[in-house]
């Protein structure tokens, strides 16, 4: 029997990870969370170099899931130093902890690290980070390469999916835009390809399945959505599904977020593509299945109504 270990089960990606990974009886899941843990999810403080050795040597995990971030980049910029614990530090230990024991380490990381200009970005492309939460998650990506284990490393777009509340994810927040019908300026200046946690559950399941099976998974991978649109376009398509009106919403084609963001950071995901794993849910169909997965969502909005 396979031991996983995640981090940041609790979170949005985790939780779905979590969800999908219990489907196999095969699999033995060691769930990790630190502000948010229970019966089913041990606390782990990851920033701490010794719980972390303790806790990887006392389960032994075969494989390591780190997907455990601060994945706010206006929140990084205004405390760089936590981010940079939680995205570097906390993973040079993690890599510690899983060469040491034998583990096989999958790193989650992210799109911002290029600046936006040259999209669609290869998984060979240069980075060049724009805001200080790319810069944090690329020093990850660094010491997973650094370690020379055979460590894989999948960078990932923006995120939506079933939600505990709306602002764990930069999508599914952006329904309050609708509720509220005062005239508000929303972005149509930055380019996302807005992706279901259950859709990247799905791959990093096959990633894992085709590990296991002696596929010798290492360096850097991409995964997305293959829809791009601003978070404007983004609520066109909400307001539709849901019936609400979109006509307070004024487009605005400059930056509006507080912390830079590279323009267009689609990813080209040619590597995963050749190991037949792919995305293949439309946002209209992924997020009518997160609106129904999410008691906060539904209840708030009715979401029986929601059209087909």
């Amino acid at each position: 029997m396979a031991k996983i270990m995640v981090t940041g089960a609790s979170g949005l990606l985790g939780r779905a990870l979590i969800k999908q990974l219990g489907q196999n009886s095969q699999q033995q899941i060691i769930a990790c969370g630190y502000s948010r843990f229970g019966p089913n999810i041990e606390r782990l403080d990851l920033t701490q170099a010794a719980q972390v050795s303790s806790f990887v040597a006392k389960h032994k995990p075969d494989i390591i899931l780190h997907c455990a971030a601060e994945r706010r980049p206006d929140v990084s910029e205004q405390d760089p130093q936590a981010a940079l614990a939680l995205n570097s530090e906390a993973t040079q230990f993690l890599t510690q902890a899983a060469s040491q024991h034998g583990a096989w380490l999958l790193y989650i990381s992210t799109d911002y690290v290029f600046d936006g200009s040259q999209s669609p970005y290869r998984e060979d492309a240069e980075t060049n980070p724009v805001n200080f939460y790319g810069q944090s998650k690329l020093k990850g990506e660094l010491v997973v390469s650094d370690a020379q284990q055979g460590f894989a490393i999948l960078r990932l777009p923006i995120l939506y999916g079933e939600v505990e509340s709306l602002n764990e994810s930069a999508v599914m927040v952006l329904l309050n835009h609708l509720v509220d019908t005062a005239e508000q300026s929303i972005d149509n200046w930055a380019i996302r390809s807005p992706t279901s946690t259950a859709d990247v559950a799905a791959a990093i399941t096959k990633m894992i399945a085709l590990k296991q099976a002696g596929e010798p998974l290492a360096g850097h991978y991409h995964f997305s959505a293959k829809e791009t649109m601003t978070k404007y376009q983004m609520l066109l398509v909400m307001g539709e599904l849901l019936g609400l009106a979109t006509g307070h919403l004024i487009p605005v084609t400059s930056p509006t977020d507080s912390a830079k963001r590279p323009k267009d950071s689609t990813l080209s995901c040619e590597r995963l593509v050749s190991l037949e794993i792919e995305s293949k849910v439309p946002f209209r169909i992924g997020f009518k299945r997160a609106l129904q997965d999410s008691p906060c969502a539904a209840a708030y909005l009715k979401v029986d109504n929601v059209r087909s």
